[in-house]
């Protein structure tokens, strides 16, 4: 069965053959986490479903975010009069009406661009943390009267994670169940949140869309909807891997509240992953990360290198498939030597629909379109008119791909930049914790040595002596290997802070999960 395809930019159609329908940059950490659990909430929590319902909530929204923008026209959301009467009337304390409204406000998840700065999002973009599924609601777009899904921010990468964990859990029912209960009892435990959200929409008609209008495709189906996809020859054993990990975090005794954010950290991280490991199969991606906040230029520097190089990987991989397509559209030399003049007619237009680039602005396409009308022969073709398409291309991949990776790095807290600088690894609080809780078991502490052995094994990051002398980065970076003892020094101390290692007289120091795990669950 053919995918069916929206109307997506060449390199999004790159993007698509390797790494899945789809990633976008738009889409923020705490989106991916915030659009996996509604698919789980929406299939009644089972991993490996074929659909799964999905919830407006507009009235609730509308309750919740009154006042804020409605639209690019900055127009201000107000509740309809009878709208207003109907919530109101649920709701049996009416004195507390403004005490619900700023308790849910609060829980608003704030969202921000590449920069720093809060994101402007009208209501219906907006989310809350879900500290139960009732607060669970899929991103719509207000067209007039019309309320209908939207798929601005929720763009599926969360979908994509969840087809990740049901492919990781197949062949290990024990883990699939474990996944699935716990993620219902974390979203399932916070009954007084529920009562109020019932109170607050029992009145409402939020839920009068047919259950057909709910449900999304997980799955190709018989109605050719557009649906997520991964490619056909992707690694099980990494995600595999991930449902372990995914596992071993979800089941610590930790309140929802700090579990959202742990698994922002955790699932980002993991997506990063699986897309180095699609442009770069043959081996495992180096990460160097800076440990000392920027304090070291040269451990600073090394850092945004290993950035650097791991961003190359995603466009070399680029230009090789985008080199196939262009060279299986031409065909050979007698094909392009008979169609050649016919290509030329209308600016082009036959060209670029046939090697993918149709959609392109006219704009856009102006210099590769001056190049082909100067094109005689099947070298001119294969050689400037490439060169010129292969730049249009790196163009969208800068401005689509790249940051893609770049948001899910920021996103996670294992990377970004400050002003004055470039893009490098670098650990936040939060990753480091994840680093800890879904690799320590809480019964099992493990050496520091142990501990920094296993993250270059498993995940190529680097941060000391010996990990950068196994690697080969100590001898090309020409570094006295003091700042790489300093670099590993500065990792102790802020585990220390964050109270994941404890240092003994015989100066052994031990990795230490501090929380318990809330059953035996699949741990790994």
């Amino acid at each position: 069965m053919s995918r069916p395809r929206g109307n997506t930019s060449f390199s999004s159609q790159l993007s698509e053959s390797i790494w899945g329908h789809r990633f976008m940059d738009g889409q923020r950490g705490p989106e991916y986490i915030l659009e996996f659990l509604n698919v789980m909430s929406g299939t009644g929590y089972q991993l490996g479903a074929e659909r799964y319902e999905r919830k407006k909530m507009t009235s609730f929204r509308r309750f919740i975010f009154e006042g804020s923008k409605e639209g690019r026209n900055n127009e201000i959301v107000h509740l309809e009069e009878e709208e207003r009467k109907k919530l109101y009337e649920g709701i049996a304390e009416k004195e507390k009406i403004n005490v619900i409204k700023e308790f849910f406000r609060n829980l608003e998840v704030s969202i921000y661009d590449g920069r720093g700065r809060p994101s402007n999002r009208s209501w219906y973009a907006k989310t809350l943390y879900p500290l139960h599924e009732s607060l669970l609601f899929f991103e719509v777009r207000k067209k007039g009267k019309t309320v209908s899904f939207e798929r601005n921010f929720f763009a599926r990468g969360g979908e994509l994670y969840y087809l990740m964990i049901s492919m990781g859990v197949e062949n290990n029912p024990q883990l699939k169940e474990s996944i699935e209960s716990r993620l219902q009892e974390l979203l399932s435990k916070n009954k007084p949140i529920e009562s109020v959200v019932k109170s607050i929409t029992k009145s409402t008609n939020y839920e009068t869309q047919s259950s057909e209008e709910k449900k999304a495709p997980l799955v190709a189906s018989e109605k050719n909807e557009l649906h997520p996809y991964l490619p056909n020859d992707v690694n099980v054993d990494l995600f595999e891997r991930f449902a372990v990990e995914f596992n071993n975090l979800i089941h610590l005794n930790i309140e929802m509240y700090e579990m959202f954010n742990l698994m922002i950290s955790l699932v980002t991280f993991q997506i990063m992953r699986y897309l180095l490991e699609r442009v770069n199969s043959d081996e495992k991606s180096q990460v160097f990360v800076d440990v000392m906040d920027g304090q070291v230029q040269q451990i600073m520097k090394l850092s945004s290198e290993s950035f650097a190089k791991n961003e190359l990987l995603i466009k070399r991989k680029y230009e090789k498939v985008f080199q196939e397509i262009f060279n299986d559209r031409i065909q050979n030399k007698n094909f392009v030597e008979e169609n050649l003049e016919d290509w030329k007619k209308e600016d082009g237009h036959a060209f670029f629909k046939m090697i993918g680039l149709g959609s392109l602005h006219k704009k856009t396409k102006q210099r590769a379109t001056r190049v082909l009308q100067s094109c005689k022969n099947y070298e001119d073709v294969t050689t400037k008119l490439y060169n010129v398409v292969k730049d249009i291309i790196d163009d969208q991949l800068k401005k689509h791909q790249l940051p893609i990776v770049r948001g899910l790095v920021r996103d996670g807290g294992l990377g970004g930049f400050r002003a004055g600088t470039k893009y490098r690894y670098f650990m936040t609080d939060s990753f480091l914790k994840i680093l800890v809780f879904s690799n320590v078991n809480s019964k099992q502490p493990m050496e520091f040595s142990d501990f920094i052995e296993q993250l270059y094994k498993k995940y190529g990051i680097i941060i000391g002596e010996v990990q950068a002398k196994k690697s080969g980065l100590y001898e090309e970076s020409k570094l006295n290997i003091r700042y790489f003892q300093r670099n590993e020094q500065s990792l102790r101390d802020k585990l220390r802070q964050n109270g994941l290692l404890v240092e003994y007289s015989d100066a052994t120091a031990m990795i230490k999960n501090p929380y318990e795990n809330v059953d035996n669950g699949v741990n790994a």
